[in-house]
């Protein structure tokens, strides 16, 4: 009998040696979150979005939804629910700044010269750093304007829908520009957004007169 109890663990301790991640023991609640967390995050990113940096923006939205649909907790819940969602929030949002940094990078690495080659895509990106710099003058202590803006330029009004995706989904990244980090109020985000549609509609009234 100890000999079989012997060798039951010594293969346990075998098989844990072989894979040490084939059991992980936490060291809090928030640590238990933040793990499953980074987890999920990561599997929107590579599963839905397919690691595809075109996509930051959805990316982006579909953390914060699940965070407001599974990690949100409220002042009645319990110390171990509490701790759990906050290290779930931690951990998505850790993940999600780490792809915005990576896909901000390999932007600029491939555009030294922040030159649009699309006017569809140069008009919306025009409108997010009007809406990004407006923003940062008021609430970025570290507020610099870099010497690269480009002034608006003229498009057709059938560009409308490509510029409007495209002024959304760059606001974020303008404001990296302008205050030095991004914004992880979700609805700060997505009161700036919304103004994408006046300011993209705007350069082409002028582009028409």
């Amino acid at each position: 009998m100890m000999n079989k109890i012997f060798n039951l663990t010594f293969a346990l301790a075998a098989a844990l040696m072989s894979n040490p991640m084939a059991v992980r023991a936490y060291t809090s609640d928030f640590d238990k979150g933040y793990d499953q967390g980074q987890k999920k995050a990561m599997n929107i990113w590579n599963y839905q979005y397919g690691g595809k940096c075109t996509h930051i923006s959805d990316f982006e939205y579909k953390v914060n939804d699940y965070i407001k649909s599974n990690y949100w907790w409220y002042s009645s819940d319990s110390a171990f629910t509490k701790s759990f969602d906050k290290g779930g929030q931690a951990g998505m949002k850790h993940v999600l700044q780490q792809y915005q940094t990576q896909c901000h990078n390999d932007h600029h690495d491939n555009d030294d010269v922040n030159v649009d080659t699309g006017m569809c895509s140069g008009l919306g990106k025009d409108a997010a750093s009007e809406i990004a710099e407006k923003y940062a003058e008021y609430h970025c202590p570290n507020y610099s304007r870099p010497n690269t803006i480009l002034s608006p330029k003229k498009y057709k009004e059938e560009c409308f829908e490509i510029g409007l995706d495209d002024c959304k989904g760059a606001i974020n990244d303008d404001i990296y520009r302008y205050c030095g980090s991004y914004i992880d109020d979700y609805s700060v985000l997505k009161g700036l957004k919304f103004k994408c549609g006046y300011k993209v509609s705007g350069y082409i009234d002028d582009s028409l007169h």
